[in-house]
């Protein structure tokens, strides 16, 4: 047992970036943003609309929201009582050494890998729930000896439970298949740490960029440089939270042209400061 954990310890150290219960007041906005993993949103209690790509889904108690990479989506709470919600982000490229065979019966796979899109489970079921709680409740036992391990194993069977569960019901809340779209997004997501625009896009898209502007906007809801500002300033939260970079090395990595312009940028989809995030998360910790 304790060399099959150990094995998964170092092969997926970096599988889950955060996995814990969230209570949002009324009235709190986050977003829009970002990121590279997938995202869960499982609703306990109350309800919160998610917007995701211009789509404003409200998700319900018993009700569980899956956000695959490079989606934009926001949290908005207008509901006049708190909501709780188990949130996690997980890596989905943790999953590429499984058996072709396996992959292909286990359909979320593919859903993670292939399509950039979000899925409404409605409701989920006492034992996807269970399994959630159990990697919420690992991952933040700092006593717990194999508590990290643990919590990717309960992953490996959440993505089960969930293949399962969407193929028995569920609704398709977006789903992006435009390849011009699909392509921009992932140069902007590999060229993230570096100083890139719409002419930079539309010439590795290998169109021009009045066409790309309209492809992307119609698919996407947003501007092509809005969508490399809001992936720019998620990474930069990350970075925040989780390095000892000072802002002024972030400013750099991420292309921007001065510290004052990338403290612009980020207050304009964040509503606060590099400096005042930081010390919000810090306060959180």
């Amino acid at each position: 047992m304790e060399s099959i954990i150990g094995m998964l310890y170092y092969k997926e150290q970096n599988m889950i970036y955060n996995a814990l219960p969230r209570t949002l007041q009324p009235g709190y906005n986050f977003g829009p943003h970002c990121h590279k993993n997938v995202e869960v949103c499982m609703m306990t209690e109350g309800e919160c609309d998610i917007v995701v790509n211009g789509e404003t889904i409200t998700v319900r108690t018993g009700e569980m929201m899956v956000i695959f990479p490079h989606m934009i989506h926001s949290f908005h709470m207008r509901s006049r009582r708190p909501a709780v919600f188990l949130q996690m982000h997980f890596q989905p490229d943790s999953f590429s050494w499984v058996e072709p065979d396996v992959a292909e019966e286990v359909k979320f796979l593919g859903y993670m890998t292939d399509e950039h899109s979000a899925y409404l489970l409605q409701p989920f079921s006492v034992r996807l729930r269970s399994c959630v709680e159990r990697i919420c409740t690992e991952m933040n036992n700092k006593e717990g000896e194999f508590s990290g391990p643990l919590a990717k194993i309960y992953i490996y069977e959440m993505v089960f439970l969930l293949s399962r569960e969407i193929s028995q019901g569920y609704r398709r809340i977006f789903v992006i298949e435009n390849p011009l779209a699909i392509r921009a997004i992932q140069f902007i997501s590999d060229h993230m740490e570096e100083k890139i625009g719409l002419a930079d896009v539309a010439k590795a898209c290998q169109v021009t960029p009045r066409h790309l502007s309209t492809v992307f906007k119609e698919v996407i809801n947003i501007t092509v440089n809005d969508y490399i500002n809001i992936a720019k300033v998620d990474k930069a939260m990350r970075w925040l939270t989780e390095s000892e970079l000072t802002i002024t090395e972030i400013a750099s990595r991420l292309g921007f042209s001065s510290t004052q312009y990338f403290s612009t940028v980020f207050k304009r989809y964040t509503h606060v400061t590099p400096g005042e995030y930081k010390l919000m998360t810090e306060k959180n910790v």
